[in-house]
């Protein structure tokens, strides 16, 4: 490596390498850092972009950055628990111009602090213009064949980016963030990045959702299927290596809609396949004496850090397998069977927490992929067969059709309890509302229990109609509805109270076409009250009595709920909006 000019030393001295984390979008377990160069501004460049310019045309890009890489895992060895994390580094990919371009000098540097070459993961932005697809690609190969995993940052704004896609697939995809900006608001955006992340993981690839500010951007690519999120909402780049955290709580949200989630994560879990799999560095005998077990057919590829690579298939190996010299080929260190990247093939991986639908839509696009590969934590956990994924299917839906409410189709008790219990148990601010219908049993009594179950569903239709998909819905029984919401800076208790009393008023009005004319224009019927005399009974309508939970209010259990349910539930009756608002 030949000798910097002083002037780039000193350079070197006075940068600096902030770290942002890289987490997993379902359990905010760390996955890796970020580096990011701070200090060209003291140096007097403007940007780091036309910092690196320089470095270009003094034709020294690749030696500063060598030094560079050394300065920034020096300091990536100081994050504790780093022997377990990912480093994410930009490359310029104007370096494989430089004159000095040699091989193998970052695979020293690893040695000497001891690293994996998997723990590196070299990102390649478009952010300079790629004016030579094949010289990219060329640097892609170069650093894959060298063992690193490949990123290609900035996805979805330069002109190749689909193109190098298909020229080489790297490890990890990170989508832009103008794409995620404002996504939860966006359906063209919403639209175009779940897209990329359904290409991306058919081909294999792991989905960074970059730069999320909010937590609504966050659910959103959840919702999507990003695997992991990096951005300001997680945390900011820090110079600290001590404020680099093994975990991360990622949102209220989250935690309801995780331990929701827990009866499909008991099926899964119950059918999961827990395949031996192999070390992407272990040998090729170590592959075939795999695969020589009874009942092995196929091996899923992890890295050191047990995340997934891809899964070796027996049928890829079946003629080395047969040949007389096979063993002896695949230990011929110049020849490519010897190595097992040869035979890993592309399969979708989904997170155990990850929404069912989810799943299946990943798989389902995936034309040859046998299953799915299962990770918690972005740590592989077994394999889940095509079969095996419909008999998952068929018990989650069993389970739900025995407790969804067989008129309105409307989640019954068993997940309205859930939800108000986990709502406790996490102290998550939230709005919970109870629905009684007014004057139900004598309108059912006079106009029949099939009209009556019509009102029902008018109701539970307005529900769904008034009420965004942010709420929860839930059918109780009978003429009792249940409704639950979860609040943030825009779904706030104020606009929740708003919509419940909309929601009053759009039933009391739609109501009435279920009666005769003549009983709408008297306004009310003739009926039998529960002691068998007869009276007058005003037109059907419905109350509400909303709650706040979390957050210093005293409701503290289910038991304590549904009693301030069945008090405050007169009170609503007599409140001219018929309304009772604890907590407001």
């Amino acid at each position: 490596m030949e000798p910097l000019h002083p002037l780039y030393h000193h350079y070197l001295d006075v940068l600096d390498v902030a770290f942002q984390p890289i987490v997993d979008i379902h359990s905010g377990a760390i996955f890796g850092v970020e580096a990011l160069l701070r200090g060209t501004d003291t140096l007097g460049f403007e940007t780091i972009f036309s910092f690196f310019d320089r470095l270009y045309e003094e034709n020294i890009l690749y030696s500063f950055d060598l030094r560079l890489r050394e300065k920034v895992i020096e300091k990536f060895c100081l994050i504790e628990g780093y022997e377990n994390l990912k480093l994410f580094y930009n490359l310029d990919n104007r370096v494989l111009e430089m004159t000095d371009f040699s091989k193998g000098n970052t695979f020293r540097l690893l040695e000497r602090y001891n690293l994996d070459p998997k723990a590196i993961v070299f990102e390649l932005s478009e952010h300079n213009e790629i004016l030579n697809i094949d010289h990219f690609t060329k640097l892609m190969h170069h650093y894959g064949d060298e063992g690193f995993c490949i990123a290609i940052d900035d996805f979805g704004i330069g002109q190749s980016g689909y193109k190098l896609l298909y020229h080489c697939t790297p490890n990890i995809i990170k989508i832009d963030r103008f794409f995620l900006t404002d996504i939860d608001k966006d359906p063209k955006k919403k639209l175009l990045a779940r897209n990329m992340v359904q290409l991306s993981t058919l081909l294999g690839c792991r989905v960074v959702a970059e730069g999320v500010e909010t937590e609504r951007e966050l659910l959103v690519c959840k919702e999507i299927g990003c695997h992991m999120v990096q951005g300001y909402f997680i945390q900011r780049p820090t110079l600290e290596c001590s404020l680099i955290a093994k975990k991360y709580l990622l949102s209220g949200n989250n935690l309801v809609e995780e331990k929701r989630s827990l009866g499909n994560q008991k099926i899964i879990l119950k059918r999961l396949e827990p395949l031996k799999s192999i070390m992407i560095t272990d040998s090729m005998d170590t592959l075939l004496d795999l695969l020589n077990e009874k009942g092995t057919y196929l091996v899923p590829v992890v890295d050191g850090a047990m995340h997934p690579l891809g899964i070796i298939h027996e049928h890829q190996l079946k003629a080395i397998a047969c040949s007389p010299y096979g063993r002896s080929l695949t230990q011929n260190r110049s020849s490519n069977l010897s190595t097992l990247e040869t035979y890993i093939e592309p399969i979708p991986v989904v997170d155990l927490t990850m929404p069912l639908e989810i799943m299946i839509e990943l798989f389902s696009l995936s034309q040859n992929a046998p299953g799915v590969l299962v990770v918690e934590s972005s740590r592989y956990i077994g394999y889940l067969s095509a079969r095996e994924m419909i008999e998952v299917v068929h018990e989650r839906n069993l389970i739900r059709a025995r407790d969804e409410n067989p008129l309105t189709r409307l989640p019954g008790n068993f997940r309205i309890n859930e939800y108000i219990a986990y709502v406790i148990e996490s102290g998550t601010d939230a709005a919970v509302v109870y629905f009684d219908f007014d004057h139900f049993k004598p309108y059912n009594d006079y106009y029949g229990f099939r009209n009556g179950d019509r009102v029902i569903l008018l109701f539970a239709e307005l529900m769904q109609k008034v009420l965004c998909n942010d709420y929860f819905k839930g059918h109780i029984g009978g003429d009792d509805f249940f409704v639950g919401a979860i609040l943030d800076e825009t779904q706030t208790f104020e606009k929740v109270c708003g919509e419940i009393e909309q929601l009053i008023a759009a039933f009391s009005d739609e109501v009435k076409a279920f009666y005769e004319p003549s009983d709408r224009e008297r306004g009310f019927i003739l009926g039998e009250d529960r002691e068998g005399n007869k009276r007058e009974f005003k037109l059907l309508g419905v109350s509400a009595v909303v709650v706040r939970m979390g957050r210093g209010e005293s409701i503290t259990s289910s038991e304590h709920l549904q009693r301030t349910f069945a008090m405050e539930k007169k009170t609503a009756k007599k409140s001219p909006n018929h309304m009772s608002i604890i907590g407001y």
